[in-house]
């Protein structure tokens, strides 16, 4: 298999930027400093130096490094991983529970966003989803599936969004946090690719799914030795761990009640709303912009290169190319 025109998936991308290739900036000073010593014998605090054999080996090893850059190792881990599973038509599968919210809450989550800009920012939004339009994209470099774009043509696209499920409460970002660089990546190329200048991630706090709920609750329930009934000395704590749950994975009772209605809960809808523990609308979504960065994806496309060339690479030793 050629790699030379591979097109990198939006998610792809962020790791591409992992690391230094070639020389670090301390490097950089370390190299010259050497060449400077070697040819007027005097180092950079002004004293005469006597040049020796290691000194010697450590400038032919960075000029090596300067010429022949070494990839970072972050880098080439994701590369091999990404080379078997072309060359081997796999998948890798990778999850975790905050991933399975994340998927199985989507419709959730888009409803949410959807109501957030139009009752609190007062933004008329009817989105159109990556299902909705159909259409994956691809250009030179990149390929993606944006969530949500506001036009049914990407050609036409003014700005898109990505909405993300927050796990818990505690999970839920700050309105001042960064935007994580995986999140950063992959809307620079999906503005790349829709040629856009704006893109929003939305964080939204919406409900765990019973499933996921019913799993912090096990969790607990096994860790304090399975209390199967109020006289065992663990129960109380067991019942009190499940309330703690609740309030971390519910944000709106009515509506997990609604959606499941024969969970057994441990607060009562009148203690609920007694106790204010509902959160509103326009507590529950943090939207983090992201502006086009010219740079940013010029930077990427020369990574781009490096790692096609270093793909294809793997694929001679293997007799694969």
């Amino acid at each position: 298999m050629n790699f030379s025109e591979y097109k990198f998936r939006a998610s792809q991308c962020h790791l591409l930027m992992t690391g230094t290739i070639g020389l670090t900036d301390i490097q950089e000073q370390e190299l010259e400093a050497l060449v400077g010593e070697q040819k007027t014998g005097i180092n950079t605090n002004g004293n005469k130096v006597k040049w020796t054999p290691t000194k010697d080996a450590k400038l032919k090893e960075l000029q090596e490094k300067k010429v022949n850059r070494e990839l970072p190792k972050t880098m080439q881990t994701e590369l091999r991983k990404l080379w078997r599973a072309e060359i081997f038509k796999r998948n890798f599968v990778w999850t975790n529970k905050f991933v399975q919210k994340g998927k199985l809450q989507e419709d959730e989550a888009v409803t949410m966003y959807q109501d957030y800009r139009n009752e609190i920012l007062g933004v008329k939004t009817f989105f159109k989803t990556s299902d909705d339009v159909k259409i994956r994209l691809k250009n030179e470099w990149f390929s993606g599936e944006p969530d949500l774009v506001d036009t049914n043509d990407f050609n036409k696209c003014n700005e898109g969004f990505d909405v993300k499920s927050s796990w818990s409460l505690d999970t839920f970002p700050f309105p001042e946090d960064k935007l994580s660089n995986a999140y950063y990546g992959q809307n620079q190329v999906y503005m790349n690719l829709t040629n856009t200048k704006k893109w929003t991630t939305a964080f939204c706090l919406v409900n765990g799914t019973e499933h996921l709920v019913n799993n912090e609750k096990q969790k607990h329930f096994y860790a304090l030795n399975m209390p199967g009934s109020f006289e065992d000395e663990h129960y109380d704590d067991y019942l009190n761990k499940c309330r703690d749950v609740e309030k971390m994975m519910i944000f709106d009772q009515k509506r997990f009640i609604d959606v499941n209605p024969f969970h057994n809960l441990e607060i009562e809808p009148r203690e609920w709303q007694g106790e204010g523990y509902d959160i509103p609308l326009k507590d529950k979504v943090i939207e983090k912009v992201s502006t086009y960065d010219e740079n940013y994806i010029e930077d990427l496309k020369e990574r781009i290169l490096i790692a096609r060339k270093y793909l294809n690479q793997l694929s001679e030793q293997s007799g694969k190319l």
